[in-house]
């Protein structure tokens, strides 16, 4: 009676061995066995991307089953020797987090609201953090894909270096070099702007 389960244990097993293509390329097939291999391996990175993004853990995971049910619809398609598989589920979650956001209402409580005497003061103070968001996300926009992935890990997730250097599958020299190349694209971005950013 033990033999089906001791038969799926060395299927997942075999499949955790292989490299993401592969199992990108399995999961393509409908091997449900590399699908939770992929989900294993890489949950923890996307969902802490979606955390970053969105502030709620419900919302984080909500949004972290949808990028695996992407993963699993779209695997067939994908193209081995291009991207990395995490830098498309890092597009992949970010796109599902901005959909998330877009429809969301805002829920601010009432007695969140504050004094009405300190309403002009709370609106220009509130519309100084609008604007300088804006400035940031257009900023972050015009970085690589790889730069504004070590941007969200690091700084945003409050991953260690060495975590995020292990998430995109690149040694922690190679993620300095990026973080460095990005902060510096970002300060040449925001400099027109006076605006520092207090994270770097």
């Amino acid at each position: 009676m033990m033999q089906p389960v001791r038969h799926h244990q060395t299927q997942l097993e075999l499949m955790q061995q292989l490299d993401d293509d592969a199992l990108m390329f399995e999961i393509g097939r409908g091997n449900t066995f590399a699908g939770h291999a992929l989900v294993a391996r890489h949950l923890s990175y996307v969902v802490k991307i979606c955390r970053a993004k969105l502030g709620r853990e419900a919302e984080a995971e909500e949004a972290a089953q949808d990028v695996f049910a992407s993963v699993w619809k779209n695997a067939r398609n994908w193209q081995p020797g291009g991207a990395k598989v995490t830098t498309w589920l890092y597009r992949v979650a970010s796109n599902r987090c901005i959909d998330i956001l877009r429809r969301r209402k805002p829920d601010v409580p009432l007695e969140a609201a504050g004094d009405p005497a300190d309403e002009t003061v709370d609106m220009d103070r509130l519309q100084q953090a609008s604007d300088q968001n804006r400035l940031i996300r257009k900023a972050l926009a015009q970085l690589s894909d790889d730069q504004k992935q070590a941007i969200e890990l690091v700084y945003y997730g409050e991953m260690k270096q060495n975590e995020a250097a292990e998430m995109m599958n690149v040694s922690v020299a190679a993620l300095e070099s990026v973080l460095r190349r990005a902060r510096q694209k970002l300060h040449s971005e925001l400099a027109s702007y006076r605006v520092q950013l207090e994270m770097i």
